[in-house]
């Protein structure tokens, strides 16, 4: 996956539990890399539980692994930011929401994998949301801020 879609996914995961109050907690894409690399390191030691808590951390499958998904839906069934995909957009800041292709672009995206807890239980629409993700993913552009800062001298 590529590193800045994967920090992309994890800010739109972050800012999602902030406005929920489960979190209170949005890395910086240097912040991220660092904890990252340090996860790869956890990994290769096979330090299960230090990557177990460091992949909560970094939002790791929050939006792909429908078991983390569902436990987000069971702490916040009614959210209103999954009510439609502008709803979901007011998590963006207008410039973020200027650099998508159309309004709704991220919206659709990230509440296209709200629905695969839903199709566990049927392989062949799970498989069919995936290829849909898999092309919402790539029509959507890098939108972060964070992207898009121009650095003083």
């Amino acid at each position: 996956m590529d590193p800045y879609r994967e920090y992309q996914d994890y800010v739109m995961a972050s800012r999602l539990l902030i406005a929920h109050g489960l979190s209170r907690e949005v890395l910086t894409l240097a912040q991220y890399a660092r904890l990252r690399l340090w996860r790869m390191e956890l990994a290769k030691r096979r330090e299960w539980r230090a990557l177990e808590g460091l992949d909560g951390r970094l939002r790791y499958g929050f939006w792909t692994n429908p078991l983390r998904l569902r436990e987000f839906l069971k702490k916040a069934p009614a959210s209103p930011y999954l009510a439609s995909p502008a709803a979901f957009e007011t998590l963006l800041f207008p410039e973020e929401k200027g650099r998508l292709c159309y309004p709704g672009q991220a919206g659709e995206y990230y509440l296209g994998f709200v629905r695969l807890p839903h199709l566990l239980m049927d392989p062949v629409a799970f498989e069919e949301a995936l290829r849909e993700q898999e092309e919402r993913a790539r029509a959507l552009p890098l939108f972060l801020e964070a992207f898009h800062r121009v650095q003083g001298p």
